[in-house]
């Protein structure tokens, strides 16, 4: 395993550390800096800026031909640092522990270390690594947002305004799927420089902010959350899946939500996320599409494929009928069958 240690702080001066450690240049572009990975080594760039308000943006997006392991020690109090592993599993370490803590793709950990201590990441080597930390310089974040703080109701207050470091806090949850395409947007108006810093403020406040609440939501009884995880997206599908397979069937956001072991919150924030609409509206369309095709079965009259769609009422099917293709069910039925004698 090769290691490299980054003996600065604030950010900037981490990845001019970096460099140092890889022995090659780093570049400055508006304040936002990055570094190369040397090709003896792997490949990819480590880039970072540093904002205003006390918050820092780091990207990785590498590939290491060895095991790396990335040393964070200096004598002085570290930023909170809260962690995306979007690609590629990762290890943390705080500096005076010996124990390895596992961040698994789509998970977000958020580690504060204890005084003068630091952290250690350690990326292993031949995988595509993809991770974002905001860093948080809480000395600064609690002059620029004091006020707000001080009416902020939850425990990581606690570990926000800890500027000297006086306990560890460590704490790893599967991300929310707002974090599932954030890299792609980090990596947004590549040759418009002010249109690009902007964007990366956006969406470091934007993920600072979803992870405050999701922090939250992870305290939560299981079955009380709202904030749906990447890893469930799997259990929505096959929602999508049994809904499409089971038109006739009951379902009700009640049985879906036993079906997926998903509660009703979290399914309907799924479908909004991936269809773009509500279970009750999906359902309805696919008994819509499935009414289509067995309209234009000779054997099934109306009252069979309302039936057959899992309705019960014919001047209800005919009602939503229209509505989605400006017809009614026995006109369409009557004119594809004149049509196809």
């Amino acid at each position: 395993m090769l290691t490299f240690a980054v003996n600065s702080i604030p950010l900037k001066d981490v990845i001019i550390s970096l460099a140092k450690s890889f022995d090659v240049k780093y570049y400055n572009d508006c304040n936002e800096y990055y570094v190369n990975v040397p090709k003896h080594i792997g490949e990819g760039q480590i880039r970072g800026i540093n904002f205003e308000n006390g918050l820092a943006l780091i990207t990785y997006k590498v590939i290491f031909n060895e095991d790396i392991r990335l040393e964070f020690t200096l004598d002085e109090v570290h930023p909170a640092k809260f962690i995306y592993s979007l690609l590629g599993p990762l290890s943390h370490e705080f500096a005076n522990e010996n124990k390895k803590n596992s961040i698994g793709e789509f998970r977000c950990a958020i580690v504060a270390s204890e005084r003068n201590n630091g952290h250690i990441i350690e990326f292993e080597k031949g995988i595509l690594h993809e991770v974002i930390s905001i860093e948080i310089d809480r000395k600064t974040f609690n002059i620029k947002e004091e006020c707000e703080i001080e009416k902020w109701d939850s425990l990581l207050q606690n570990v926000l305004t800890d500027i000297e470091g006086e306990k560890q806090f460590y704490h790893v949850d599967n991300c929310g799927v707002y974090f599932k395409d954030i890299l792609s947007k980090v990596d947004e108006y590549p040759d418009f420089i002010l249109g690009r810093k902007l964007n990366l403020k956006s969406i470091t406040l934007q993920m600072f902010l979803n992870q405050l609440v999701q922090f939250d939501d992870d305290r939560l009884n299981v079955n009380d959350r709202t904030i749906l995880r990447v890893q469930e997206l799997k259990r929505v599908e096959k929602a999508a899946y049994f809904i499409k397979d089971n038109v006739a069937a009951e379902l009700s956001v009640k049985n879906l939500s036993s079906q997926t072991g998903l509660n009703p919150n979290k399914l309907q924030n799924g479908f909004k996320y991936l269809y773009n609409t509500t279970i009750n509206e999906f359902v309805t369309n696919v008994r819509l599409e499935q009414a289509n095709i067995l309209l234009r079965n000779k054997e099934y009259n109306v009252r069979d494929v309302v039936a057959a769609v899992g309705l019960e009422s014919n001047s209800y099917f005919s009602k939503i009928y229209k509505k989605k293709y400006g017809i009614t069910p026995k006109n369409y039925k009557k004119i594809f069958t004149q049509n196809h004698l």
